[in-house]
């Protein structure tokens, strides 16, 4: 008979009653590693860019925001029911780039690839949009986000040495579950904690929650 499923501890909500949350997916350590890697070398040319921390190195499906705690459990419950049958995934990840352009530059992100990741996320986007999230107004692209810009000071010589990695290789991860991460904002930036991992196992199986 299946265990039922615990509330993690650290579902408590903030004193505004609410807990600020998303649904990721994660890359393996061996990949963060190497990204590590080319953010440090990254670092050295002065460039104003807020470097995301390894462990902030999430493929986000969808952005919740503060949620009540008894509706991120109702969201909890839907994916582990919508995400039940989908099996894992093998992504690439490789090739940098900015959004939304080299000219006018937010975001330096790095390429992923695999089939499946688009469709997972059209799953979760039509799971959560069924219990009354707004839509996401623009298309899902697949990405990692390495740092986000503050200003163009040392964005020209960052820029020309990301351009030297364009076609880099950061290795292969193994996608066999889903996290509903909680998101606290700290002064040294956001903290994430998980919540629930849901598996992708290509069958029904039972959810795993975190630090109970």
């Amino acid at each position: 008979m299946p265990r039922p499923i615990r509330r993690p501890s650290h579902t408590e909500a903030s004193p505004g009653g609410t807990i600020r949350s998303f649904v990721a997916i994660d890359v393996e350590p061996a990949v963060r590693t190497a990204l590590r890697a080319l953010q440090t070398e990254f670092v050295d040319t002065r460039a104003d860019v807020r470097w995301v921390r390894p462990e902030g190195l999430h493929v986000t499906l969808k952005f919740l925001g503060a949620v009540e705690v008894a509706r991120l459990e109702a969201v909890h419950a839907a994916l582990v029911a919508a995400l039940a049958d989908r099996p894992p995934l093998h992504l690439a990840v490789r090739g940098l780039g900015a959004f939304p352009s080299w000219r006018r530059p937010r975001v330096v992100w790095v390429g992923l690839a695999g089939d499946g990741l688009a469709e997972l996320a059209a799953g979760v986007e039509h799971t959560l949009t069924a219990l009354g999230f707004p839509a996401e107004g623009r298309a899902f692209t697949p990405h990692l986000t390495l740092g986000r810009v503050n200003s163009l000071r040392g964005w020209p010589r960052l820029e020309e040495l990301i351009k030297t990695h364009l076609q880099d290789d950061f290795g292969d991860s193994r996608i066999d579950t889903v996290t509903i991460y909680r998101s606290t904002l700290q002064p040294g930036g956001a903290v994430y904690t998980s919540l629930w991992t849901i598996p992708l196992h290509g069958h029904k199986g039972e959810p795993h929650d975190i630090g109970c």
